[in-house]
Formats: C-alpha cells, structure tokens, sequence
C-alpha cells in the first residue's frame, strides 16, 4: 500500500474546521469533536499555529528577551492512500522542512 501525506495550511483555525467538517474528516458527538478519515486508510494531524525560530531568550535566566514569531496559517498534516478531497486541495504546501511528520 502507498500512502501520501499531505500538508495543509489554512488561512485560520475556523475555515479549516469548516472544510474537514465540509469533507467528513470533523465529527461532533456528544460535545466532543474529534477527526478521523473514515472513507479510507489515513490519519490527520492538527499541529495549528507554528511559530519560526527566531525567539531571543536570556542565556542565564531563559526569560523571553524577543518572542519568536508565528507562521502564517493554521496547518494540518493528513496521510492517506487515495487523492485528497477536491475541497482541501487548495491548501496543500510543500514545505521544504516539514514541522512535523508521520513516522
């Protein structure tokens, strides 16, 4: 079996709840929302706001001298083993050093 993993990022936390929630991926029962691709063999990974690496901390103390600064978007990993739903392809990226990956 071939997987694909594919990396999303969304112009906000509320339009990409909107979108899996559009594709089946969101589910809502009983007050609790959780995400699972359930037309296929797959995974989704919310990882939300990533931050850069450019914060500035006091070497003694770690206080925070400048805090480091916040990617644009709201990103979201999925792995799966046929094509991504038309809806979300709009928002693949192909990051050259991925945040976070599937093992």
């Amino acid at each position: 079996m071939t997987y694909t993993t594919y990396f999303l990022r969304f112009p906000s936390q509320s339009e990409a709840e909107l979108k899996l929630l559009e594709v089946g991926y969101k589910h809502e029962v009983e007050n609790h929302t959780y995400y699972k691709i359930e037309d296929q063999v797959g995974d989704i990974d919310i990882i939300g706001e990533i931050y850069n690496n450019d914060g500035v901390y006091d070497e003694i103390t770690f206080e925070v001298i400048n805090p480091p600064t916040k990617k644009d978007g709201w990103h979201i990993n999925i792995i799966c083993e046929n094509e991504l739903p038309e809806a979300l392809q709009q928002y693949i990226v192909n990051p050259q050093n991925p945040y976070r990956v599937f093992a």
